[in-house]
Formats: C-alpha cells, structure tokens, sequence
C-alpha cells in the first residue's frame, strides 16, 4: 500500500483566561517547536472527535470544542511530511495538564503578546497571526 498521501490532522486551540495552549515537541526534523496540540483522524473518526481525543491524549485535558478556526496545509517533502490540519477553538473542562506522549516536551498558556516571540512552526505561526490578530 502506497502511504505517500497527505494524513489530516485535528489541532485544538485552547483558551483559558485570554491565554493559548501550545505544546513543545519534537518534530520529524528533530527540531523541537512549539506548536497547537493535535494529532491524527484515525479511519472512521470524525475530525473533531480527533480533536477532542488528541488534545486528552497529548495534555490530559478534556474539552468543549466552540468553533471551527480553519484549515492549513504543511508540506516538507524532504521530512516525508505533508498534513492537511483542521484547526478548533475548544475551553477546557479540566484545569490539570498531564502530559502523557514522550514527543511532548512541555505545555503552557501564553497571552497573544507572549506568542509574537515564540518559535512556533509555521502552520501555529499561521493561525496566531490570521485568526489571533488584535
């Protein structure tokens, strides 16, 4: 089976107190980034119904989902990576992060201003400046 074909990815933006969840993680480069915590839509799974479950699989948090943000493209052929990721607003119902994934290096909440200076991938990069705009 040819496995060369774009995966999608469910992403979940949490906000808490006019502050944004990101995790750090090592990407397929090697290279560790901050990025919008998410994962991929298994066969049969609604996408945000993988949203939900990777958010609790990556941080531990359980959430409502409020609104679908949009959508990003990310192609790095020379990495084998190239993801089609579905980005949503959700609050959590749960205060406690446990990170739980060993890619996973950290989580915090940062305010807007915090996430200008990030070093953030560019699809996080992306929704901070089309969708977090002041």
């Amino acid at each position: 089976m040819n496995d060369n074909f774009p995966k999608i990815i469910a992403s979940v933006l949490v906000e808490k107190d006019d502050k944004f969840l990101f995790v750090e993680e090592v990407l397929e480069s090697g290279n560790q980034r901050w990025i919008v915590p998410g994962g991929h839509v298994e066969f049969g799974e609604k996408i945000e119904d993988a949203a939900i479950r990777e958010i609790k699989e990556e941080t531990g948090l359980d959430v409502e989902i409020k609104k679908f943000l949009g959508f990003k493209e990310a192609i790095f052929a020379k990495h084998g990576y190239h993801t089609v990721i579905f980005f949503f607003l959700a609050k959590p119902l749960t205060d406690e992060i446990v990170l739980s994934e060993e890619k996973v290096l950290d989580a915090k909440f940062f305010t807007k201003e915090e996430l200008k200076d990030l070093d953030l991938v560019q699809s996080a990069r992306w929704l901070v400046e089309n969708h977090l705009a002041e």
